[in-house]
């Protein structure tokens, strides 16, 4: 169960396998050494040859709706979101597939035996920047990069979600009698808020055994836990300097990134009766940084420093170049009179700096023998109701408990308000616990399926420094659709899915249901 102070941040509640009402561990499977069957096999083959064109061209269709979340609205009230779960109760019905509008969660079922089986997908997507994008990033690009699939949500999570529409309309189609039912559900706010998900969990008993696509290949038994830190300063008056004195270079202005859970790409400072002597300084130590690029505009006595990197999803934050700090240590290289965009530059490069782990932040750098190290990026700075808030995405192993996590977050920023006379500074935050999955009886299938269809024979079990709804229902575990060592565009602004990928993605898809489901 997460722990929440104060809600700025994204509290992610959980549900466990023991809590969920009618939750059992599934006993009937297939046995690993008959994975994929001659069915499945049969099945997602016909699939992939018959349906790659279908599978695009729904993807398309659904990258063209643009569901992300709005602040102050309810997701399943937007227009782009309703119109969304008109468009998928009409596949559904096509394809002769149960269909249910819970609000928030969309369920697709394929009736079937007493027992059932849960597919995980999302069709709410992180907001995109158009200014980053070739084309519109909410119109399916198949041409600007040939045989990428360019567009918000192919892969996190609309690609996904069409593979599993496909898998499951084929499957129907065959009339094979199925051992279990199989339910497709949807969240509408990944996103953004768990709250509607766990309500939903609690009103609707979730399967006793789930499959989230909207992670990484082979198999994924533990996710991090996510941790938002909001640290706030107080914005100071700006004043007018005395007539007869010379007016002194002043940070009046640092903001940057776009949401938390990306690694944020820009950053811009303005400095206020900039000399040649400050403009030769910071340019100096912008041409001393290789991985950053940064531009700057004279206009008058204002100058402008621009810091563009490369945006990354914050989980895997050595992905990506942080705009941000890397503009901090630009800033670090003058010596600013005293405001509150000063204290910040000295608070970033203090306990943040350039690095992805922690290490600065007090007593918080910690690392998991299986999970791996905790990560921290610095996903925004903006100024809000009067502060200047740095908005920090952690994500932690096991390996402490969330009291411990909760003090050393808390420890790091009183000493350093206290070593810079900063006693107003703000500390919001919430800290949600790891998730690890312990002997789920499918995850042999997940594995062997993998194995055949990509011939890594050596595939095990992973983590992943993400978060997903896999961790909220029994046995939940993720299957795809990131392949090992490629790399992961999701929450980036450069988003695509490679057309190869999504059809092994819907071969896989298939072969993984039938195998789960059929008898």
């Amino acid at each position: 169960m997460s722990t929440a102070i104060a809600l700025f941040g994204l509290a992610r509640p959980t549900v466990s396998q023991q809590d969920s009402a009618g939750a059992h561990v599934p006993t009937a499977v297939p046995s690993e050494r008959s994975v994929p069957s001659e069915r499945a096999l049969m099945l997602a083959a016909r699939t992939r040859a018959n349906c790659s064109e279908d599978v695009e061209a729904l993807l398309g269709e659904l990258v063209a709706f643009e569901t992300y979340h709005r602040e102050g609205a309810v997701n399943a009230e937007l227009p782009a979101f309703r119109e969304m779960a008109r468009w998928i109760k009409n596949f559904s019905e096509r394809s002769q597939l149960h269909f249910a509008d819970h609000g928030s969660v969309l369920v697709v079922s394929l009736e079937g035996g007493p027992d059932r089986l849960g597919v995980i997908a999302h069709g709410d997507v992180q907001p995109a920047d158009p200014e980053k994008w070739a084309k519109n990033p909410f119109s399916l690009d198949t041409v600007s990069e040939p045989g990428r699939l360019i567009g918000r949500g192919t892969e996190d999570d609309k690609g996904p979600l069409a593979c599993a529409l496909i898998a499951m309309r084929e499957l129907r189609a065959t009339g094979w009698p199925l051992a279990r039912t199989v339910e497709l559900i949807i969240s509408l706010t990944e996103e953004s808020d768990w709250a509607p998900f766990q309500q939903f969990l609690e009103n609707n008993p979730p399967p006793p055994l789930n499959v989230a696509f909207d992670a990484d290949y082979p198999v994924v038994i533990a996710e991090k836990g996510w941790c938002s830190v909001m640290v706030g300063m107080p914005l100071q008056a700006e004043h007018s300097p005395a007539a007869s004195a010379t007016p002194e270079p002043r940070l009046s202005h640092f903001t940057g990134g776009f949401f938390l859970s990306q690694v944020p790409e820009d950053a811009v400072a303005r400095i206020d009766h900039a000399t040649e002597q400050v403009r030769t300084a910071l340019a100096s130590a912008a041409a001393a940084d290789s991985e950053v690029k940064f531009s700057f505009e004279q206009d008058g006595e204002q100058l402008i420093v621009r810091a563009h990197g490369t945006s990354a999803h914050s989980s895997l934050p050595e992905k990506g170049r942080n705009g941000i700090t890397h503009l901090a240590r630009v800033l670090g290289s003058w010596d600013w009179p005293d405001n509150t965009q000063a204290l910040m530059v000295r608070f970033i490069n203090e306990r943040i700096g350039t690095g992805f782990y922690g290490e600065l932040f007090g007593e918080l750098a910690y690392s998991d023998e299986f999970m791996g190290p905790l990560t921290l990026s610095l996903g925004t700075l903006r100024e809000e109701s009067g502060d200047l808030v740095a908005g920090i995405n952690v994500r932690r192993p096991e390996g402490r408990s969330t009291q411990e996590v909760e003090a050393s977050l808390r420890d790091a920023v009183r000493s350093w308000s206290e070593s810079h006379g900063m006693p107003g500074l703000k500390l919001e935050m919430s800290v949600s616990d790891p998730h690890r999955v312990h002997d789920a009886p499918h995850v042999p299938v997940l594995l062997s399926t993998f194995r055949h269809y990509t011939g890594i024979t050596d595939a095990e079990p992973l983590s992943i420094g993400g978060g997903t709804h896999a961790s909220m229902v029994p046995f939940g575990v993720n299957f795809g659709p990131a392949m090992p060592g490629e790399l992961y565009t999701g929450h980036s602004e450069h988003e695509f899915i490679t057309r190869e990928q999504l059809q092994q993605n819907l071969e896989m898809y298939t072969s993984l249901i039938v195998d789960l489901s059929v008898r």
